[in-house]
This record gives structure tokens, C-alpha cells and sequence, in this order.
């Protein structure tokens, strides 16, 4: 019986051995509860391109493929980019890199706010005193200048500056600049006038009033001018003589003259004056004057004026 009970425990004592390695093992197999848990290996981590059929680990960011993968799919060969020349920002299976963006493009009013890496491209921004509204910015416009009214809202590398609105101009600053304009325009009118009264004078082909006249003091004299024809023909000339004539109607007498002595103008002044005299009769002298002030022959005149005073003044002494 001692035996057989001894037999009997050290079956027990095995029954719980299997009983507790069989657990041990259920635990640490694939199916547990009945459920599969399935071991995973580590694989490619970026994920897969095909190539001839076949599956294949794309190269890391910052790396271009050199190979492809021939047995397993990572065994594929990369590159990584050259630093500050190109880059690829993510995973791929490119053969050759991007290249690094510049920012020295001329008139473009860019510089590197970060340098180009084999992970990232270079990142630009505007130089100072530049903006750019646009997200991908390529050409940065100068920030406008506020010198005249100030500046309102400064420049910054998205938005332009803003400047102060133009001071309006009160009532007395209207008033004082209209003013002088006025004033302005009555001055230049004024010279204007000048100017072209002075041209006037000068083409004026009857003046001849050059000379300050003093008739308003010296009587008017009736004296016979008969005896003196070339003193009063030189003092007039023939141009003022055919004036003094033709306010008489006598243009038939001018052409008959001017036709029977052709180049003797001395001679047909006198000959014109003799026939006026005769038309006007004794009161020619007086007659005379007043024609040629009239037509603002002054200067004439005058001389006439005097010639007529001095014949008088030595007729009244012969007389005496």
C-alpha cells in the first residue's frame, strides 16, 4: 500500500507539472483566448515604391536613391543630399535631389531668412524696407515713404506702410493763396498791357510824338507861308505832307505829283504844300497845326510852331 501511495503522489506531482508547462506554453503561443497575435518584423518604414514587380523601401527625407533593392526590399541604396546645393523634403525613390531655391535673383530685393538643408529648402525673405503680400513671395516691392504727412502704420515684410492723410487746407490758406494768384494775374496782365502798347508805339507808322509838346502855351498864328514853302517842306517831308493833304480829298494831286516828279521829292513837298495852302486859304497856318497834332505829329508840330513865331516876330520889326 506504502508504495502504491507514493506511486500515486509523485503522478500527481507530475500531472501538475505538465498541467502547469501546457498553460506556460498557451500563453507565449500565437493563439491565446482564441485570438492570433502575429509577430511583426520590421519593414520598411517609409513606405514602398515598385520596381520590376517588385516592392521596394523609399529613401528617407534628405536622401535620393542610388539603387534599387534587388532580393529584400530594403536593401535598396540611398544618398543623402548635398548640403546647401539640393534637398528632398520627404521620402521618395528620386534618383537626383531638388535643388536649394536662391534668394540673390537680382532686383528680386531678397535675402536667406533660412539656409537651404538636405531636409528643407532654402527660406527667403524681403530686405529691409521691402515687402511682399503674396505667401510664396519672388519679388519684394520697396516700402513707400511717408517724408511729406508722417507715417500711420509702419512697412513690415507682408503689408506696405501706411501714411497719414494730406493736412487739408484751412479757410485762410485758401483764401491767402487766391489772393496771390489774384494778384499774380493782375501783374502779369499789367506787363502784358505794357508790352504790347510799346510794340503798338513802335509800329505806329503816323507817330511821331516823341518829343514832349508845349502848344497848350503857344498861340496859333495866321502868318503867310508862301515866302517860306522850303523851310515849312524840309520840317515836314513828303510822307507827312501827303497826310496833312490827303485829310483835304486832295489824292488826285498827290498821284499827279508823285507822277511829274519822280525822284525830286524835295520839289513835289513843295509843290504839295503850295496847293494845300492855296485850297485852305490865309488861315493855312493855323490849319496846319492842327492837322498834325491831331494825327499825333507833335514833334512837327512844334517845329512849325516855332518856324511860324519867329517869321511872325521878324515881321513885326521889319514893320516897326
Amino acid at each position: 500500500m506504502a508504495f502504491s501511495s507514493n506511486r500515486v503522489s509523485k503522478g500527481l506531482i507530475l500531472l501538475l507539472i505538465g498541467v502547469f508547462c501546457l498553460i506556460n506554453v498557451s500563453i507565449s503561443s500565437p493563439v491565446f483566448n482564441g485570438t492570433h497575435l502575429r509577430v511583426k518584423r520590421q519593414g520598411c518604414q517609409d513606405g514602398t515604391y515598385k520596381h520590376e514587380g517588385r516592392d521596394c523601401c523609399l529613401c528617407a527625407a534628405g536622401q535620393r536613391l542610388k539603387n534599387h533593392c534587388t532580393t529584400s526590399p530594403d536593401d535598396r541604396d540611398c544618398e543623402l543630399c548635398e548640403r546647401g546645393i539640393s534637398y528632398n523634403s520627404e521620402p521618395n525613390s528620386k534618383e537626383s535631389c531638388e535643388p536649394c531655391t536662391s534668394c540673390s535673383h537680382e532686383n528680386a530685393n531678397l535675402e536667406v531668412d533660412e539656409s537651404c538643408t538636405p531636409y528643407k529648402d532654402t527660406k527667403c525673405k524681403c530686405k529691409a524696407n521691402h515687402y511682399c503680400s503674396s505667401e510664396t513671395c519672388k519679388i519684394c516691392q520697396p516700402c513707400d515713404k511717408c517724408d511729406a504727412t508722417g507715417v500711420k502704420e509702419p512697412c513690415t515684410a507682408t503689408s506696405n506702410a501706411v501714411c497719414n492723410e494730406s493736412k487739408s487746407l484751412g479757410g485762410g490758406e485758401i483764401a491767402g493763396i487766391i489772393i496771390a494768384v489774384l494778384v499774380l494775374l493782375v501783374l502779369v496782365a499789367g506787363a502784358v498791357y505794357i508790352k504790347r502798347q510799346t510794340i503798338m508805339k513802335r509800329l505806329r507808322p503816323n507817330s511821331d510824338s516823341s518829343t514832349p509838346s508845349n502848344h497848350v502855351d503857344v498861340p496859333l498864328l495866321k502868318v503867310n507861308m508862301e515866302p517860306h514853302l522850303q523851310d515849312f517842306a524840309e520840317i515836314l517831308g513828303w510822307k507827312d505832307m501827303k497826310l496833312v493833304a490827303r485829310k483835304c480829298d486832295m489824292g488826285t494831286a498827290i498821284e499827279n505829283l508823285e507822277e511829274s516828279h519822280p525822284k525830286d521829292i524835295e520839289d513835289r513837298t513843295i509843290e504839295l504844300l503850295k496847293k494845300w495852302i492855296e485850297r485852305t486859304g490865309s488861315n493855312a497856318s493855323v490849319e496846319l497845326i492842327k492837322v498834325l497834332r491831331r494825327n499825333g505829329k507833335n514833334n512837327k508840330a512844334d517845329k512849325i510852331q516855332q518856324k511860324l513865331k519867329e517869321i511872325n516876330s521878324s515881321s513885326q520889326s521889319n514893320s516897326a
